[in-house]
């Protein structure tokens, strides 16, 4: 039911961003690994919690908000990033005084983008529904990876851990079959509110990605 419930959020959330689009084309995609490399010299995991089929992590890693690298302007992402890693996408713009907004929808996954002039400068994303590999996010992350290859980019020992999050890190290496009942990873930042939820299936492959931020227009 949980895990339902989730994906409802998820489809509340974007459903009336689908309905402004019109439909993009099928086709294959060219997969290429982003680098490992954060954005900050280093990352901490502030906390690890479990709630019934639901594991918790906080963290103030910044590829959070920027899953595909850090950029100045729309035109600096397509030329560094987007040209080179997705192909036959539709993209839309919205353009205000104080926001400018951007989509990208390779079907069925569909991205949304902000540049808020005013606080970071930056390309941020805000929302998203990832269902398939076209899209990949930051360390690999990706749709059909296992969970353990998931939970792996959290316990690197470049990273700096918290209490609870340090004995998460123990407890996996001890036994990671401990966590085979979780169905949904979520990822939060600790700096601001931006929320990632991965959909794991029984056999414990990541089928579905929902992104969320506080952010409106």
């Amino acid at each position: 039911m949980k895990t339902l419930f989730f994906l409802l959020l998820c489809f509340l959330i974007t459903n009336t961003c689908y309905s402004s689009l019109k439909n993009s084309r099928d086709s294959g995609l060219e997969i290429s690994l982003l680098s490992g490399n954060h954005l900050t010299d280093s990352v901490t995991i502030y906390e690890v919690y479990r709630k019934s089929d639901t594991l918790s992590i906080v963290s103030d890693d910044d590829h959070l908000y920027h899953p595909f690298g850090q950029y100045d302007t729309w035109n600096d992402f397509e030329k560094n990033y987007i040209k080179k890693h997705w192909t036959n996408l539709q993209t839309d713009s919205l353009f205000t005084n104080d926001v400018d907004v951007y989509t990208i929808r390779m079907s069925p996954n569909y991205i949304e983008f902000v540049q808020d002039i005013d606080i970071t400068g930056k390309i941020e994303i805000v929302r998203g529904l990832i269902y398939n590999d076209r899209i990949q996010l930051y360390d690999g992350i990706r749709v059909g990876m296992t969970k353990r290859e998931f939970l792996l980019n959290f316990i690197k020992d470049d990273m700096r851990y918290y209490e609870s999050a340090a004995k998460f890190r123990t407890d996996f290496f001890k036994d990671e079959s401990q966590y085979k009942n979780i169905s949904v990873i979520e990822v939060i930042s600790a700096l601001t509110g931006i929320w990632y939820y991965y959909f794991f299936s029984p056999d414990q492959i990541l089928t579905f990605i929902c992104i969320k931020t506080d952010y409106t227009l």
